[in-house]
């Protein structure tokens, strides 16, 4: 399969879509490729077996997600591993408290996921060095830091992890300047309603925000951002994993 550069899908690295979706639905998505992340191992079991070339699909456990993290069972999240090739979303929530809790479930999934060559969407509001002690104990090559809003020394330390940063026209610009461009991801984070994308895969404001500070064309800024995708699915040792539609993608660029 050869697509031109013009021929590009947007990419968007986290998302949110209901396991229920319709092949119509995924269909008005457009020109894109989709990270869509779950909430729960319930959400992951729901996750439709027909193919979708607009899709890849995460196996997730939210930390915000109270019942999310009652209902986790390593047993169950290993079985299901396997037929996922993206981790997401999963990671530390401060501000859903009972951080202890959310530390053990985000240790035993790495733990797991150590022996997986996927990618990983990591979720760290208001707990970003927490996270980094997670991650810096159990390192995964597939790392993704979802919306990284720390600008203080957390995000020097994240960036000497190596993970690279899934990013969105909402978060702050001096932010992302100080993230190596070679480790930028586009995400939309649909439906966070502070990134505000009407649907999924719209990573336009993005790339648009990403084209000025690079001083590159819309197609070019697009390139490189599938590239850096390349790269990190590369080191993972992912790229045999990912559905056979990204995969077509990613070996054309």
């Amino acid at each position: 399969m050869t697509i031109s550069l013009d021929g590009l899908p947007s990419l968007d690295t986290h998302a949110h879509i209901d396991p229920t979706v319709t092949t119509r639905q995924v269909a008005a998505l457009g020109h894109s490729h989709t990270f869509a992340v779950t909430r729960s191992l319930d959400e992951a079991r729901q996750v439709p077996r027909w193919t979708a070339d607009r899709l890849t699909w995460g196996i997730g456990v939210h930390p915000a997600v109270k019942e999310a993290q009652q209902a986790y069972e390593p047993a169950t999240f290993a079985a299901l591993l396997p037929k996922f090739s993206v981790v997401g979303e999963v990671g530390l929530d401060k501000r859903a408290g009972n951080l202890p809790d959310q530390i053990k479930t985000l240790t035993s999934i790495l733990q797991i996921a150590a022996g997986h060559p996927v990618l990983l969407s990591l979720h760290s509001t208001g707990a970003a060095d927490q996270l980094l002690d997670v991650l810096e104990r159990h390192p995964h090559p597939g790392a993704i830091l979802h919306w990284w809003t720390d600008a203080g020394p957390a995000l020097d330390r994240a960036i000497a992890t190596g993970a690279y940063f899934s990013v969105n026209a909402s978060m702050r610009r001096s932010l992302i300047d100080r993230i190596p461009a070679d480790r930028l991801l586009p995400e939309t984070d649909f439906p966070a309603s502070r990134a505000g994308e009407r649907r999924p895969g719209d990573t336009t404001k993005i790339e648009a925000l990403l084209s000025e500070d690079w001083e590159t064309a819309p197609q070019t800024t697009r390139h490189r951002l599938w590239v850096n995708l390349r790269r990190l699915a590369t080191r993972a040792g992912a790229l045999d994993r990912l559905p056979e539609p990204l995969g077509d993608i990613l070996e054309s660029v």
